[in-house]
């Protein structure tokens, strides 16, 4: 008899369902791990379960990024907490019945919705060896960086979006969360796109 997760649909292409278990599990593995890290630094105002489920969902999407396939060699990701955010005139990401835009002040001066939060504490990641590892500070020319900007207070909150800022191509991905009976859900994710100055 095979032992076959009890996940796979055997009317089904088994390769791809497999390909897909596998990375699954992957960011679920690794996310715990980094959570560990991280774990730290959270305050009684920041929800766990929201921390890890951020770095799933972005994990996930490294995983299937045209974009981390071509900087194999070097792979980042710097999370952390901003509590400032920049909200001019109540500016909203209409996702999902909407959310705060999620930008900051960041490299900016005057009133723009292209400044990055400005982070206040982080931790950096790097993927080596199969798996992702605690760093001090980037190397590598060619890399891919993911920068992923929580906000602060989300213990407080029924829905957070999330900044992340892939580099080296500068394109910005947005993430909608929203908590219902006490479990945080994604219920948006924008397209990659690249900012026009």
């Amino acid at each position: 008899m095979l032992d076959l997760d009890p996940r796979i649909d055997l009317t089904a292409p088994i390769y791809e369902q497999a390909e897909k278990l596998r990375a699954l599990d992957d960011a679920n593995k690794s996310a715990s791990a980094m959570f560990e890290s991280i774990k730290p630094h959270l305050v009684a105002d920041d929800d766990p379960a929201l921390w890890r489920l951020v770095l799933y969902t972005v994990l996930l999407d490294i995983q299937g990024s045209n974009e981390s396939n071509k900087h194999q060699e070097r792979r980042f990701l710097k999370i952390g907490s901003c509590s400032h955010w920049f909200r001019p005139h109540q500016a909203r990401w209409t996702a999902a019945g909407g959310f705060a835009w999620p930008s900051g002040w960041h490299g900016v001066s005057g009133y723009s919705h292209l400044g990055l939060p400005e982070l206040d504490w982080s931790v950096l990641f790097e993927h080596a060896g199969g798996q992702w590892k605690s760093e001090r500070k980037y190397s590598g020319k060619t890399r891919l960086e993911i920068r992923v900007s929580i906000p602060a207070r989300t213990a407080k909150h029924a829905q957070a979006a999330i900044h992340t800022l892939w580099s080296p191509s500068n394109q910005k991905v947005f993430y909608g969360f929203r908590k219902k009976e006490d479990n945080w859900k994604l219920v948006a994710r924008s397209e990659f796109y690249g900012e026009k100055e």
